[in-house]
């Protein structure tokens, strides 16, 4: 009776034991995910795009934000192709200096921006580059984050309504009835 016994007991505990295993997996996984989310809450996330300068605007600008809670600082760049606006060549040297240089912090909401190019002249030449992959390095207040990488696709934007009268330029038109 003994060893019937025993054997319902093995044949009980062996179970429970892979059960209990099981479940302490998932529990260590659950915390993981619970310290990453944690974690990346805590941290900046700067994000790199090409878009209107303003509702209605042709101006294209590259723009980088920090839309974290927290100061990003050290924050890099690297853009593949270099960025090439084609208004003039020193425009695109000095957007790509401005890019290359190392942003030594990001407040939160903090955002940058830099011309790129008048959008309706831009989508008129053919041999400029309209997808661009961007890489942002950075750190936070728990050490580096890991690095975002974003791709800027301007054809996307290209059917935007770039050309239309911004409310700036409303206003000019108003003031010249004005002033007449």
């Amino acid at each position: 009776m003994s060893n019937v016994l025993a054997v319902i007991a093995v044949l009980i505990s062996v179970p429970a034991l892979v059960y209990s295993r099981l479940q302490a997996v998932y529990s260590r996984q659950q915390l993981r995910l619970g310290e990453r989310v944690r974690r990346e809450s805590t941290e900046p996330y700067v994000v790199a795009d090409i878009q209107p300068r303003a509702g209605g605007s042709g101006l294209l600008v590259f723009t980088v934000e920090n839309i974290g809670p927290t100061v990003a600082r050290d924050v890099e760049l690297s853009v593949t192709p270099p960025l090439q606006g084609g208004e003039r060549s020193d425009w695109d040297e000095n957007l790509a200096r401005a890019v290359a240089r190392k942003i030594p912090h990001l407040p939160p909401h903090r955002r940058l921006e830099w011309f790129f190019s008048f959008g309706p002249r831009f989508f008129e030449k053919a041999d400029l580059p309209r997808q661009y992959t961007v890489t942002v390095k950075s750190k936070g207040p728990s050490g580096a984050v890991e690095p975002l990488t974003y791709v800027i696709d301007l054809d996307v934007v290209q059917g935007i309504a770039l050309d239309r009268e911004t409310v700036v330029a409303k206003l000019d038109l108003i003031a010249k009835q004005v002033n007449k």
